[in-house]
Order: structure tokens, then C-alpha cells, then sequence
């Protein structure tokens, strides 16, 4: 993409960037608007808009419109997501919403599997626009599959809260940027404090407008509700450490002899395979057991499969290093699904659709502090020690994640 626009890699960062600053920061405010006007008209709207934004992407004529089409992409995906998350809360008994999360979180596994290397072969035989393109074959048959949902009738009723929304928004994305921009030429050093600062304001506002209007757009009151707070604590620190792990493992391969590009996708595909099988074990463990349960023991692994990367070498042959791999999708598979759980089933029925934003918030939360803290630690050209430290880093935060499952009620 770079080389067809003839643009540096800062700009080839905001192609990823927007999008997940954009998801972070909009998913809270696309549940409480499905929430107020219905989830499933809501739902179908975000699939709609993904596909339009898709298709505005493979024509896009500029790097810049192309970054405004992925933004796009990622609000319509921020409606769509926790609308189709409530929707499970109140179109299913509680007593199956533990596996219908576990599956939904497989087949979250399965596209990030197939998923890299699909665009892989569409990019090589036919060209990047095509990647883009290529949605149109998914989300027609989706939004066809979303019409056959029952209508849901709206569960909040008053005014808007328009002024909450904004902050909501500026808020978010100021925190976002905060922690990424600074990664950018040519940026001042000065800009991250002083979006901190906007974000830090935008919160305290929205804490003032908690208390006082009937019917805020995001509500606090939601962190005081049993395992709330925990479930989304705990889905903030496994995926910063899963997420970390994710991006960085290809790095450190890519600095060592004999490791290729194939051998570094076959490795981490170890990670969603595990995913792909334990997500639904995870559900029906929560379903049958509770949710602190599977939660505690997924987060349990979670850490052992990090741990053992505070000691990573560059003598480590392939079984070495899948094995921590192996043990770490294990732990995120089993843990994902009670969480999400018990994040959704502690708002209210009207609230669903708000709570379901806000967790999956918290779960981009992780994803963008832990490739900001990765760009802190690596250097351009990190040697072992770096990565230990990372690492480190990483099993302090699957240790939080512990600590916030077992809180789980």
C-alpha cells in the first residue's frame, strides 16, 4: 500500500491506528445507541456501513481517503459489535450465553487465523484493493443472516445525552492517540500530555454527567455493579499480554537466523488453534460452573504461558517456543468467555448494549497500551535483553489478570 501511494511507514501506521483508536473509542456510545433504538436495527446498520466503508476502501484514490475509509470502517464495527454481544444477552437463557460466547469466540479465532493468511494470497495474486473488496462475499451473507433476528424493542427511553456522547468520543480517542502518537515523525513530544490531559478533563466530565442526568451515555454506576469492574480488568491485562505477544514474537524471529516468515505464522497459529478448541469448553464450563471458575484457571495459564518468555534466547528451536504458545491460547480461550459473561449479565437489561461497548472497549484498551508499551521497550534494533524485559512486563500484567478473575462473582 505504501509503495503504491509512495508514502513513509508513519502514514502506514494510521491505516492500523485509526482503526483501532476509532473501535476503542466509539463501542461504549454504539451499545447505548443500541440500547435506546434497538439492537438489532443497530446491528444490521454497523454490518451495512462496514461493507459501504469496505468497498470505499478498495476504490480509495489516496493514502488519505483510505484512512478515512478504515475509520469508517471501524465506527460501522463499533455499532455492529456490541449490539450483536447484547443481543445474545437477551435473545438467549443465562443459562447458554456461556456457550454461545465460547462460540463466538472460536470463530473470532478461526478469522484471525485464516484471515492474515487469506489477505496474504488475495494481495499477492490480485493486489491489496481487493482485501477490502473481498468483505462484500462476508458481510452480505451476515446482514442476510441479521434480518432473520427477532426485532427487539427499545430498553432505554428519555432525551439523548448528547453532550455525554461527545466527551465519550473525545475522551477516548484523546487517550488513544496519547499513547500511539508520539510513535510518529515529525510529532511533538508535547501533544501526547497534552491529549492526556483532554482525556483525563473528557473523564471527569463524564463522571459529573453520571451522576446528574437520568440517562447518560456512559454510565459509571456500571463499575459498581458485581463483577463488572474485574471482568473488564481481567479482559484488559490478558489481551495486553496476549495481544504483546502477538506483535512482538514475529520481531524477535525476524532477528534471528533461519527463521522465516512461514515458520513465524505457523508458530503463532498455535495461539488460534488453541483458541479455536477451548473457547467453547471455556462456555460450557461457565454454563455449568460459574464463571469464576474457568475464568481464574484460563488467566492461570495465560501466565504460565508468558512467563516462561522472561527467558527467551535465540537458541530456542520450535518446540521450545511453541510450547508456552500452546499453554497461552489455552488460557485465553477458557478465560474469554466467562468474562465476557459476567461483564454482560452485570447491567441491566436496558443496559446491555452499554456494558457490551465498554468491555469490548477495555479489551482495545489492552491491545493499544500494549503495542504502545512495546514501542517503548524495543528499540530499532532490539537485541534478547529488550525483549525479556517486555516479557516481564507482560507476565506482571497476566498476574493482574489473575487477581481481577478471582473477584468474579
Amino acid at each position: 500500500i505504501l509503495d503504491d501511494f509512495n508514502r513513509t511507514l508513519a502514514w502506514g501506521s494510521w491505516i492500523v491506528v485509526s482503526y483501532l483508536v476509532a473501535m476503542a473509542a466509539i463501542q461504549p456510545l454504539g451499545g447505548s445507541l443500541g440500547d435506546r433504538f434497538g439492537r438489532q436495527r443497530m446491528f444490521l446498520g454497523g454490518l451495512i456501513g462496514f461493507l459501504v466503508a469496505s468497498l470505499a476502501a478498495a476504490l480509495a484514490p489516496s493514502i488519505e481517503a483510505l484512512i478515512a475509509a478504515r475509520t469508517i470502517q471501524a465506527l460501522a464495527g463499533a455499532i455492529a459489535i456490541p449490539n450483536g454481544t447484547a443481543l445474545v444477552r437477551s435473545l438467549l437463557p443465562a443459562h447458554r450465553q456461556g456457550r454461545a460466547f465460547g462460540t463466538i469466540g472460536s470463530g473470532i479465532a478461526i478469522a484471525a487465523a485464516v484471515g492474515p493468511a487469506f489477505g496474504g494470497v488475495v494481495t499477492e495474486g490480485f493486489g491489496w484493493r481487493w482485501i477490502f473488496a473481498a468483505n462484500v462475499l462476508l458481510i452480505v451473507p451476515a446482514v442476510a443472516l441479521g434480518l432473520r433476528l427477532p426485532r427487539d424493542r427499545p430498553q432505554r427511553q428519555g432525551r439523548f445525552d448528547l453532550i455525554g456522547s461527545v466527551l465519550v468520543l473525545v475522551g477516548l480517542v484523546a487517550l488513544a492517540l496519547s499513547l500511539t502518537i508520539w510513535r510518529l515523525d515529525g510529532v511533538s513530544v508535547l501533544l501526547a500530555p497534552f491529549l492526556a490531559g483532554v482525556a483525563v478533563a473528557s473523564a471527569l466530565g463524564l463522571l459529573h454527567r453520571s451522576r446528574h442526568h437520568p440517562a447518560p451515555a456512559l454510565n459509571f454506576g456500571l463499575f459498581r455493579r458485581p463483577g463488572f469492574a474485574p471482568a473488564t480488568l481481567a479482559v484488559l491485562f490478558s489481551n495486553l499480554a496476549f495481544y504483546t505477544v502477538l506483535l512482538s514474537l514475529p520481531i524477535f524471529l525476524d532477528k534471528m537466523d533461519g527463521w522465516s516468515g512461514g515458520d513465524a505464522g505457523l508458530l503463532l497459529a498455535a495461539l488460534s488453534v488453541q483458541m479455536v478448541i477451548f473457547s467453547p469448553i471455556g462456555g460450557r464450563l461457565t454454563d455449568r460452573r460459574g464463571q469464576r471458575y474457568p475464568a481464574l484457571l484460563g488467566t492461570l495459564l495465560i501466565a504460565a504461558g508468558v512467563c516462561p518468555l522472561i527467558v527467551i534466547s535465540s537458541s530456542w528451536s520450535w518446540p521450545i517456543l511453541l510450547a508456552p504458545l500452546v499453554v497461552l491460547g489455552i488460557g485465553v480461550g477458557l478465560s474469554s468467555a466467562p468474562v465476557q459473561a459476567t461483564a454482560i449479565n452485570a447491567a441491566g437489561e436496558g443496559e446491555a448494549g452499554q456494558a457490551a461497548g465498554l468491555y469490548s472497549t477495555m479489551r482495545y484498551l489492552g491491545s493499544i497500551l500494549g503495542s504502545a508499551g512495546m514501542a517503548a521497550v524495543l528499540s530499532n534494533l532490539p537485541v534478547v535483553s529488550d525483549f525479556r524485559i517486555l516479557y516481564a512486563g507482560l507476565t506482571v500484567a497476566a498476574l493482574l489478570a489473575i487477581a481481577a478473575a478471582a473477584r468474579l462473582p
